[in-house]
This record gives structure tokens, sequence and C-alpha cells, in this order.
């Protein structure tokens, strides 16, 4: 019976003990498999309804503060063995790719929303940019911690590299299409200002016009009025 104990908690403690890293990284991945899936999933719900747009940047913002916990976590971690450290640059390589999906949809949705010049829209895909935005410095700054924790374990350098090459690529494009989509979200609003303003000139003018032709035909009536009580 002791003997089993002794085993027991010899697998409690290794399962404890189980690199914290990659679990971490497994946990994020799986998240923003989640926001991809739901995205994709209510992708033409979502380029036409204020109400999901708002919760889908809920959910991006979410997720965003989960990784700066994960970010926390990490800095005090360090890799038990390489397979670990191989494992979590796989799995930050995926990571950095989801962040480009969460940038392209987004991207997407900002230049599908002509007609949907609702301020609260504009506003929700303006959060989620900026969100998405500073989800890539999150990836980033754990990436930095990563490959420094793999390099100081022994990991091949041309391993890092590509690493390193990936998240550089990752990142990049994500920031731009981030970027694309505050400004199409900018240009909408300005546009939609413009149009509102031309639209309220118009406006305007017609009524003038409407009151001037009122009164040329007010005055038409009084002098054909006058012209024929003279005969």
């Amino acid at each position: 019976m002791k003997t089993k104990l002794i085993g027991l908690s010899l697998l409690l403690s290794t399962i404890l003990l189980a690199d914290a890293t990659t679990d971490i990284l497994s946990t994020a991945l799986a998240d923003a498999y989640d926001i991809h899936d739901y995205s994709k999933n209510k992708m033409e719900t979502l380029a036409n309804s204020d109400a999901a747009m708002a919760e889908y940047a809920q959910k991006v913002e979410s997720y965003e503060a989960k990784m700066q916990e994960y970010l926390t976590k990490v800095e005090n971690e360090t890799f038990a063995t390489k397979d670990d450290a191989q494992k979590a640059l796989d799995e930050l390589n995926e990571l950095s790719s989801q962040m480009v999906v969460l940038a392209k949809n987004i991207a997407y949705l900002a230049s599908h929303h002509a007609d949907n010049t609702n301020e609260s829209y504009n506003n929700s895909i303006e959060l989620t940019s900026k969100t998405i935005l500073r989800l890539s410095d999150d990836i980033g700054v754990m990436a930095d911690r990563i490959l420094l924790m793999a390099k100081e374990i022994g990991i091949m350098a041309d391993r890092i590299l590509e690493t390193q090459e990936i998240q550089s690529k990752n990142l990049a494009a994500t920031q731009q299409l981030a970027q694309y989509a505050i400004t199409l979200t900018n240009g909408q609003v300005n546009t939609t200002k413009a149009s509102i303003h031309k639209q309220n000139s118009m406006t305007t003018d017609i009524g003038q016009i409407s009151n001037s032709t009122a009164i040329q035909m007010q005055n038409t009536q009084q002098y054909q009025q006058g012209s024929i009580s003279m005969h």
C-alpha cells in the first residue's frame, strides 16, 4: 500500500511538473481557434449586425486580457526539456499565424460594411482592430521570451531563426491588416459624415428653392388677380 502511495505521489509530481509554458501556449492557441470558429460561422451576421459585431469585439478584448495573464505566467517559467521547447516553438508559430487570421477577418468586415453606417458598428470595428494590434504586441513579447528560453536550453540556432522569421512575418502582416481595417473604418466614418452634411445642405437648398418658388407663385397669383379685376 505504501509503495502504491509513493508511486501515485511520483506520478502526480510528474504531472504537476509538466512544462507549464507549452500548456499556456496550448490554451492560448485553443482560445484563438475558438474566436476564429466563432467569426467563421457568423461572418455574414457579423457583417450586418451591430449587436453581433459588438459581441465579437468583446470576445477579442477578453482574449487579449487573457493573453496578458499568459505573459505573466510565461515570464516565470522555463523549459524542462528540449522536446518541450520544440513543441512550444511549433505552438508559437501557429499562435502567431492565428493572429494573422483574426486580422484578416476584421479587415474583411471593415471592407464589407459599406451599407452599415451605424456609428456603434464602426466603433466595434475600430475597437477590435486596436485590440488585435495589442495582441500582436503581446505575441511578440511572448515570442521573445520563448526564443530566449529555447536558446538557453540549447535548441539549434536554425530552429530558433526559423521561428523568428515566421513570427516577424506574421507580426508585420497582422499589424498591416489591423491598421488597414482602422483606415477603412475611419474612411467610412468620414464618408458618412460628408454624406450627411451633403444631404443636410441639399435639404436646406431644396427648402430655400421651395420658399422662393412659393413666393414667386404667390406674386404671380396676386398679379393675375389684379389683372383680372382691372377688366
